[in-house]
């Protein structure tokens, strides 16, 4: 359904806290006290005082450097990534060697997309100060994002290698972290390690996992758990290698130590639904699903699991109440499209796909499994559409492709043809595909056993 269970947890990750990666001196009023990165002045407010400093002509250099890194990061916080682009470059050609520039930038290319851009400005950095642990910890996230696994692993053990600058507190590192579920918690005042290095450890295995090697996932998550035993995220994350390696008691007891030490977190109830799912347990799976919702109501990606233990579960109709959710809040998202169409052919409503690719991106995956369900594609096509240079791109995109048109084949009662795709998807799906899982219920709703 979802793809990799990353794609609820992790790698759909931001570069950095661009507000924050600004010099001292940035945050000293020009002639306009609004012109500042304090957040508490609301962000259109930010950017009209700061073009006025600079439409003024009145200040100097450093004015101009001031107004223009505060209207970036407003620029940023608003989500304008272009605009905050274009005065960043302007920045770097009066001070080219200012690394907050670079480290800003970088998140504005990430946030756009531009994977190179952004890769390109940590390496920046990182020429101008070899020993920056941020730079490589963050450069490590954008190759990750982009698939280069084995240079990210290569920058995140550099990250973990050194030591973060002594200048930064605990609390002023978090600025410099990518943000999403890689990013750590709050350490609080009286922590004893360095964050950086803790979060270096977690993101590391997460690209094992991808990698498939799930021994020196579970090694890196203990890392982190080593210097911080109440870190519940590096719990969520091993919960999901002891899946993949079928140990669900393990998994079990991790996701329950993830909800003890972090009781708001909803991505340690998402641990146990997941791991419900994979004990064949969809009404349990939903319980604590519906604990995760309560906790992030405005997370898309909880509804599109929940669904799923909702269509297990049987509860069909609310099944589709949840992927409605998820598409309010993230009509862009693919895949809750492609769930809502399944649930539409089990409950015999009206189909909403073709409808919903007006707001999708049909350029890329999983486009073509659309298209397949929309009949505009055949099963050959998709599996041409499926393949990819990249082997770990691959073997996720092939598994989809044989679940999706198993499900296809189960919805024209060619019950044959879909126990025999379920049965691949579930011998070939990298072990952190939910479609894997998903496989086995279906094979087990079809008095197969698994």
């Amino acid at each position: 359904m979802i793809g990799m269970v990353s794609r609820a947890f992790a790698c759909a990750v931001i570069c950095l806290v661009a507000l924050r990666l600004v010099p001292a001196a940035v945050a000293e009023p020009t002639t306009d006290w609004k012109c500042t990165a304090i957040p508490e002045i609301p962000v259109d407010e930010r950017i009209a005082a700061c073009t006025s400093v600079l439409e003024s002509g009145k200040f100097g250099e450093r004015g101009v450097i001031r107004a223009r890194f505060n209207r970036a990061g407003a620029y940023n916080k608003k989500g304008a990534f272009e605009l905050a682009v274009a005065d960043y470059s302007e920045l770097i050609k009066l001070y080219p060697r200012n690394v907050y520039a670079y480290y800003s930038r970088a998140y504005s290319y990430h946030q756009l997309g531009e994977l190179e851009r952004a890769i390109a400005d940590y390496g920046e950095v990182i020429g101008l100060n070899p020993k920056d642990q941020r730079a490589y910890y963050n450069r490590g996230v954008s190759y990750c994002k982009k698939g280069d696994l084995d240079l990210s692993i290569a920058d995140y053990t550099r990250a973990i290698e050194l030591k973060l600058e002594p200048a930064l507190a605990a609390g002023e590192a978090r600025a410099y972290y990518h943000g999403g579920d890689l990013a750590p918690s709050d350490p609080g005042p009286s922590a004893q390690f360095d964050p950086l290095h803790r979060a270096a450890y977690l993101a590391r295995g997460v690209a094992q996992s991808k990698k498939g090697n799930l021994d020196g996932a579970i090694s890196d998550y203990e890392g982190a758990l080593a210097l911080d035993p109440g870190y519940p995220p590096a719990y969520v994350y091993r919960a999901g290698a002891y899946r993949a390696k079928h140990e669900l008691a393990r998994a079990m007891d991790d996701c329950d130590r993830a909800v003890a030490f972090g009781p708001k977190d909803p991505n340690a109830y998402l641990c146990r639904t997941l791991t419900y799912l994979a004990m064949g347990n969809p009404q349990r799976a939903v319980t604590a699903c519906d604990l995760a919702i309560e906790r992030a109501p405005k997370a898309a990606g909880q509804y599109r699991i929940c669904a799923t233990a909702h269509l297990q579960a049987g509860s069909i109709g609310q099944a589709i109440a949840d992927l409605d959710r998820s598409r309010e809040l993230d009509p862009k998202e693919p895949y809750a499209a492609i769930w809502r169409e399944i649930a539409a052919w089990r409950s015999n409503t009206p189909a909403t796909l073709s409808e919903a690719t007006a707001k999708l991106d049909m350029t890329k995956w999983p486009a073509p499994v659309m298209r397949l369900m929309l009949g505009t594609m055949t099963v050959d096509e998709l599996l041409r559409a499926a393949d990819d240079p990249d082997p770990i791109k691959k073997k996720g995109q092939m598994c989809e492709a044989n679940f999706f048109t198993a499900e296809l084949a189960l919805q024209r009662g060619v019950k044959e043809e879909a126990r025999r795709l379920f049965g691949l998807a579930l011998a070939d799906c990298p072990p952190t595909f939910v479609e894997g899982q998903a496989a086995a219920a279906e094979l087990k709703a079809l008095d197969v056993n698994p």
